[in-house]
Parts: structure tokens; sequence; C-alpha cells
């Protein structure tokens, strides 16, 4: 006969007490019949699952193992009964999402303020961590999604990867770096400056980083360490650009504000700097109800961050025409969605 959920309490129950008597007392059983449906779980695992101490009852190598198990099916029949009792409604749940550095900083916070808005009784727990921090939590279940690169983990054979659109990355100084306006400016001579990092870079965008560095006239240049700085707070990364000549890389709708006051500057573009984001879960592990409905609100809020982005695109890329306007001006256009001093035109390619 297969084993039961009851059978299942029972077990973790003498696990947890320690002891029989106590384990049915608990249970409000008689001692004989936990007894039985206890044995009756060992006669189907073909082992014995508690062994008797001189403080009680401990369980063996193989209890350890159906206690661990146990609670994980118990936990998923409790949370499945809580899917179904609040499915249309999301009057309780948890939600558990991680995300990397930059999807931190940009999608994520504006998706999380619509679910909690719209679900004020659903918990949530959101993470910050590298791609592979992430990916060993959604495996251990500890997360049931996340956004993150990846295109270092985009063959695993056990993950589904839900790609969104890529955001062009910019190289950004302070207003009046050495760097600034330049024309024709080699990747190589940025390595004249420290370079900051927000997030460990994938390889595929360090290749081309590090054969510019090799590239570098100056050998303290190729010896400089890269990235001289690692942060993975976006404002605190800013803050060191601002007041220093530390070169770093964003995304337009992140530095908007330093952009329209002048503070900060572009400084250069690259094809292949970009990010290379996804929604990852984990293949055959359908999301809970809740997660589903906070993949929507990361996908709405996706939508939101391209259409901002386009229009800043068609106003700061480098060699963008930018007329200058009063502030009155800058006020008017931001209430309409459009770019201080620039038409609202098709927004020409970035080739990004």
């Amino acid at each position: 006969m297969p084993t039961e959920l009851r059978q299942f309490r029972h077990v973790i129950a003498v696990a947890d007490h320690g002891n029989f008597a106590r384990a049915a007392e608990a249970l409000r059983m008689s001692q004989p019949a936990l007894s039985r449906s206890v044995q009756a779980v060992e006669r189907e695992l073909g082992g014995h699952l508690f062994q008797r101490t001189s403080s009680g009852t401990e369980p063996t190598d193989l209890g350890h193992l159906f206690v661990l198990r146990a609670r994980h099916i118990l936990q998923l029949s409790e949370e499945l009964g809580l899917e179904m009792a609040n499915n249309s409604s999301l009057r309780t749940g948890h939600v558990a999402v991680g995300g990397g550095p930059y999807p931190m900083q940009t999608t994520l916070p504006q998706a999380l303020t619509r679910f909690v808005a719209a679900h004020p009784d659903v918990s949530v727990r959101l993470i910050v961590r590298e791609w592979d921090e992430l990916l060993r939590r959604l495996r251990g279940r500890e997360i049931e999604l996340f956004v993150a690169e990846t295109s270092t983990i985009e063959h695993e054979s056990d993950l589904l990867i839900e790609a969104v659109s890529p955001h062009p990355m910019f190289l950004v100084g302070r207003a009046g770096h050495p760097l600034a306006g330049r024309d024709a400016l080699d990747l190589s001579e940025l390595f004249e400056y420290p370079l900051a990092a927000m997030t460990r870079i994938p390889p595929r965008v360090l290749e081309p980083i590090r054969a510019a560095q090799r590239r570098a006239a100056n050998p303290a240049a190729v010896a400089r360490r890269f990235p001289a700085i690692e942060c993975n707070i976006h404002s605190v990364l800013t803050q060191v650009v601002l007041e220093t000549d530390v070169i770093m890389t964003s995304t337009l709708p992140r530095i908007r504000a330093e952009l329209e006051s002048g503070q900060l500057t572009l400084i250069k573009s690259e094809p292949w700097l970009l990010t290379r984001y996804g929604i990852v879960t984990l293949r055959n592990h359908p999301l809970s109800t809740a997660s589903a409905r906070f993949r929507e609100f990361i996908l709405e809020a996706e939508r939101g961050f391209c259409g901002e982005e386009q229009a800043l695109l068609a106003c700061w890329q480098p060699g963008a025409d930018r007329v200058s306007a009063s502030p009155a001006r800058k006020r008017h256009l931001s209430g309409r969605g459009g770019i201080p001093g620039k038409p609202r035109t098709k927004p020409p390619s970035t080739g990004l």
C-alpha cells in the first residue's frame, strides 16, 4: 500500500519528539496505533526508520532521508491546498523571486510595486544575487524564478528561459571627464581610468573587454585591475562616478536624471555591450499562482522599460542631435512622456 500523507506526519512527529509516547500524545492517537503506522512505512521501505537510544528514539540514516523528503512533500501538499483555495483572488500566498543586480535596479522594483498594490496579502521575498547563486537557489526550491544574465546557463536542460528584450549599456563618466566628447575613441583608452562593474561580467562581454585592455598603449593600463570597483548598488557607483574619473556601465533609464541635469555624460557604446536577461524557471515545475502573477508584472515592467529606453535612445545615444531646453520646457515634455529638446519621432537604430 503506498505511503499516505498521514503516515508522513506520523514519522515526522516521532522524529521531532524523539519518543513514540510523546509523538502519539501530540497526534492525539494511541501509541500502539502510531507504532503500527510507522512499522507499515518501514515494511514498505524495507528498512528501519528509527533506533532506540538511551535518551529515546533517533532516526536512522534512512529515517533522516525519509523525514527530509516527507517534510518537503507535506509542504508541497499544503501549498497546493492554499493555491487551490486562493487561485482566483490570491488572498494569501508567498512569492520568492531572485534577480541579478541590473534587473533589481530596473524592472523588478516596478514589478514588485505593482504586484504588492494588486495583492497586498501575498508575502514576497526578493533577493539579489549573481546568476550562479540564483541558479543554485532555484534548484534548491528556495525561489521559484529569477531574472538575470542567461548566456552562461542557456544550455542547461532542466531550465526554462524566457528571454526578455536586450537593453543597450553605455560607458558613463562625470561631466567634464577627460574622455568625454572624444570622437573615434578606442575601447583600450578607457583603461587609463578605473572601470567599475555592478555585477560579475559574463564571458561574452568580458572577452572583448580583455582584448581591448591588451591593446592599450600604456603598460600601466594593461596591468590595471579590471574591474577596479565592484558594487551591486547602482546609486553607490553613480556617486563614485560623479566625484571621480571612474567609468561605469549603465542603461539609459537608470541615469536619466543625471543625464538631463548634465552631471553624467555618455563616453562610449559597443554593439556587444548589452544585457541578455531572461526569466528563468525549472522545467516540469509549474509556477504557483502567485509566482505566475508576479511573472506577468515582470513582463509588463519590461515593456514599460523598453518604451522609456527607446525614447531616451533617440536623444542620448552618442551622436544624437540634442537641443537645449529651459526647465519649464523640460517639465512640459517630461509630463508628456517625451525627452527634453527632442521631437517625438521614431528612434534611429543604435546597432545595439
